[in-house]
């Protein structure tokens, strides 16, 4: 199940980035309520994010840029009707979210270890 759900994290991940995410539309706020893009730093803030809505499918990514190169995926992830807990870095240029519900920032942070939680998967780069 584990194996199946980061498959389909990945999948989701390689599609959207492939076709394009239109603009972010959130400021730089504690929560991102659409399936977007989001800039680091300008959009959203770095720290910790937990969702409780994610749909069917959810998949998410923390991105070193903004690009169709699927090399810029730091970390992807997701989860089916499931809680996800993901730690966005300060260091990260964008995440990326579709189907995920709306995130909410639960913790502020300068420095971390990555994601956590039920539903993440590491994708080493």
């Amino acid at each position: 199940m584990r194996k199946t759900l980061w498959l389909n994290g990945v999948a989701l991940t390689a599609v959207a980035l492939l076709s394009a995410a239109g603009p972010a539309s959130a400021t730089a706020a504690s929560s991102m309520g659409s399936d977007s893009t989001f800039k680091v730093g300008i959009d959203i803030q770095p720290g910790v994010y937990t969702t409780t809505t994610a749909a069917s499918i959810c998949a998410w990514a923390r991105l070193s840029a903004i690009t169709d190169d699927l090399s810029a995926v730091l970390q992807s992830g997701g989860a089916i009707n499931g809680y996800v807990k993901v730690e966005i870095k300060p260091g990260d240029i964008a995440f990326y979210t579709a189907g995920c519900g709306t995130w909410t920032l639960t913790t502020t942070t300068t420095v971390g270890t990555g994601s956590l939680g039920t539903g993440s998967s590491t994708m080493s780069s």
